[in-house]
């Protein structure tokens, strides 16, 4: 079989080009991750510029605007990122180093004690070491709400979540510290570091948020974080970029548990999760499904990929979406092939 184009003709009007200000939210479970369309994502942006694998992203765009990527990960790391843009031909390194694409560490030391020497502030609010194991999970209450985090990025130096020492290719490490919206803040203000450091007045950045619900999932309402918290976090973050694409797990006992009706009550991940997920869906401009076959596996079908309008679709936009259903198929070399049903 042929190789398939880093970008499926089928993707690109839904890949290429993303409306200011909007929000897309792609969800995924365990059979069908979401990990190779981030990949596409990426193509999409950082690879518009340029036909050479030799210098994209390293020209002038023909609008005269620059698109640059910044990916917050909290599930994949660094060198995943690295290998699997890669093999489409991406040098994410490359990109990094001409402040084009940055990425931020949301994943290998999040609840770690930061190791930067230089560092004055406490690790938490009582002045005590930063905690280095998951908290408690409680049952949801009343969470207080959060206000935004101030957009200015040297706010976040000297704080304890603010280290210098990021490896190679890793703009910034983040590091959970203290309860509610001062941890929330402080992450937001280490991402809003790395997005001002990218801009120029000509750019458009598209933030890539990946599998925030990881941070939700570890800290919940034991540490003052909920659903609201988390969607204010996320519109705090999207009020500074061009566009922003969240990924986020859509298995069922996750969703569908929190809304069952029967004697056994919903566990406090399932419904933060859930009132999470469909709070964003609410807000977004347009959602992309990742699910398996309902008939089952199949040899040559990895999944369903549908693409439909969210809460946030406006009748105005000036570009329509097409809302449809594809079929996709990942091959081992990493190329992904992407067809209508009853194609082959």
């Amino acid at each position: 079989m042929p190789s398939q184009p880093p970008l499926p003709p089928l993707l690109a009007p839904y890949l290429s080009t993303q409306q200011e200000s909007s929000l897309t939210l792609v969800s995924s479970i365990l059979g069908a991750t979401s990990n190779w369309l981030v990949l596409r994502f990426l193509h999409a942006s950082l690879s518009n510029s340029s036909n050479s694998n030799s210098s994209i992203g390293l020209e002038e765009p023909p609008n005269g605007k620059q698109k640059k990527v910044v990916l917050v990960s909290f599930l994949r790391g660094w060198e995943f990122w690295k290998s699997e843009a890669k093999r489409l031909g991406l040098d994410l390194a490359r990109l990094e180093s001409k402040q084009q694409f940055a990425y931020v560490d949301g994943l290998s030391e999040l609840f770690n004690t930061p190791k930067s020497p230089a560092t004055n502030a406490p690790a938490s609010p009582t002045g005590g070491p930063a905690r280095t194991t998951l908290p408690l999970r409680q049952q949801p209450g009343m969470l207080p709400g959060r206000t935004p985090a101030p957009a200015n990025p040297s706010l976040g130096k000297g704080s304890a979540s603010t280290p210098s020492n990021a490896e190679p290719g890793v703009s910034k490490k983040l590091y959970f510290s203290g309860n509610g919206t001062t941890a929330l803040d402080a992450l937001e203000r280490d991402i809003l570091a790395v997005i001002e450091k990218q801009k120029t007045s000509d750019d458009e950045i598209l933030l890539i948020i990946d599998q925030p619900d990881f941070l939700l999932a570890s800290t919940g309402p034991s540490q003052a974080i909920g659903a609201t918290e988390m969607m204010d976090w996320v519109m705090g973050l999207q009020q500074n970029v061009h566009s922003t694409v969240l990924t986020l797990a859509a298995d069922s006992p996750l969703l569908h548990n929190a809304s069952a009706v029967g004697h056994q009550m919903a566990t406090p991940i399932e419904s933060e999760h859930a009132a999470f997920s469909i709070g964003l869906a609410h807000r977004a401009q347009s959602v992309m499904q990742l699910r398996t076959l309902e008939t089952g596996a199949a040899r040559d079908v990895s999944g369903v990929l549908r693409i439909s309008r969210g809460g946030g679709w406006s009748t105005e936009a000036e570009d329509s979406l097409e809302e449809r259903e594809l079929l996709f198929y990942i091959q081992r070399d990493g190329g992904v092939r992407v067809f209508g049903r009853g194609e082959s």
